[in-house]
């Protein structure tokens, strides 16, 4: 018996069609209106326009911590929070930025109605790193 050796065209001919094959499946590209929602999404995600007032939150802390006190204790509590009358002052980028280390790390000591010793320490970290 002979054996018959059938030759294969290295290169088959067929359409480009039948040798490229799609690799993803649907669309790969962002809708204009997708795009912008996507945008706004990213932008609100990041707090876009929404500014933190430092000062506002940092006095609330300190103020929730003395109202732990009663009479003559609480009220000189109150009275040795910096206060600042002028919002303009209130709301200047490095008064922010001070009062951000200390709204960040105020931890409340209920029964002096102050922050803690560490929280105190932090609070100075954080400000003085301010300056570098």
């Amino acid at each position: 018996m002979s054996s018959r050796l059938r030759l294969v065209p290295a290169i088959q001919r067929t359409s480009p069609r039948d040798r490229e094959r799609p690799v993803t499946v649907g669309h790969t590209t962002l809708a204009p209106g997708r795009l912008a929602l996507a945008a706004l999404l990213a932008l609100a995600a990041c707090g876009g326009g929404h500014r933190t007032d430092h000062y506002r939150a940092a006095t609330d802390r300190q103020t929730t911590c003395c109202e732990h006190l009663a009479g003559a204790p609480r009220d000189q509590c109150l009275a040795e929070i910096v206060r600042v009358d002028d919002a303009d002052v209130a709301t200047a980028r490095d008064n922010q930025r001070t009062f951000a280390c200390v709204e960040r790390h105020f931890v409340c000591e209920p029964a002096t109605g102050r922050a803690t010793a560490a929280s105190n320490q932090a609070q100075l970290d954080c400000i003085t790193d301010l300056g570098e």
